[in-house]
């Protein structure tokens, strides 16, 4: 958890807007839960984080081009390569998002 603290103080040190506040966008489940885990934390630390929910996996990298958000939390890089590749972006990872336990199930495999 404090690598994740430490990435967000790094991306609201580079903020374009006030550097007192971070906007970010993020899924609902469990990016933005994860975000307001963390935003009493970053309020000690001075920065107001504030957590806009996306459903779609578009918008957020979009806002963030136009710089209407500060950064976003749901990607992995090879998503954001192809949207960058895509679009014609030019977005950078400040640091690795965690990965969702994955199970994997099968007829034919024990």
């Amino acid at each position: 958890m404090k690598k994740l603290l430490v990435a967000f103080a790094a991306v609201a040190a580079f903020s374009a807007h006030a550097a007192d506040t971070l906007t970010v966008a993020a899924t609902p489940v469990p990016h933005a839960e994860i975000l307001e885990f963390v935003k009493p934390a970053l309020a000690k630390e001075g920065v107001d984080l504030k957590v806009k929910v996306f459903t779609d996996y578009i918008q957020p990298n979009v806002q963030v081009a136009e710089k209407r958000l500060d950064a976003n939390f749901f990607q992995h890089q090879p998503y954001l390569d192809e949207f960058n590749k895509a679009k014609g972006t030019h977005l950078v990872s400040v640091a690795g998002v965690h990965l969702e336990p994955l199970g994997v199930y099968s007829s034919k495999y024990k």
